[in-house]
């Protein structure tokens, strides 16, 4: 099955709580098929700095377990269509969430994460 596992999934995973074994399970799942959007690198790194975590540690991990699925301009400009309908619902919805939907569809992929404006999407493994 193929994955994409969002920077809140990294992050409890790399924490070890107990939304982070949610996220072991399916990430040590020889299997399947994980990627992670660079974005997400990003925002994991942004994480370990405030967290005095050795990103360079945390980025060899997740290298060894996912592929980092690039994100172009027209995936933003779709992830900007995105966001601006899930606005109608979900007010403060982020770009960043629109992008892991618009590469979820070219991944057909499913999303692990924790994050709430992902409960209704049928195609997220919530933690």
């Amino acid at each position: 099955m193929r994955f994409i596992i969002d920077s809140y999934a990294w992050i409890e995973y790399f924490k070890a709580s107990e939304k982070g074994t949610k996220a072991k399970k399916i990430i040590d799942k020889e299997q399947n098929e994980l990627f992670t959007l660079d974005v997400c690198l990003a925002e994991i790194k942004f994480w370990a700095m405030t967290e005095n975590q050795d990103f360079k540690e945390l980025k060899k991990i997740l290298l060894s377990n996912s592929v980092i699925a690039e994100s172009f301009s027209n995936d933003w400009l779709d992830a900007a269509e995105t966001k601006f309908e899930k606005r109608k619902k979900h007010k403060n919805f982020g770009l960043v969430d629109a992008m892991l939907m618009v590469k979820q569809k070219q991944l057909n992929a499913k999303i692990v994460t924790g994050d709430t404006h992902f409960k209704e999407n049928k195609n997220t493994e919530f933690i």
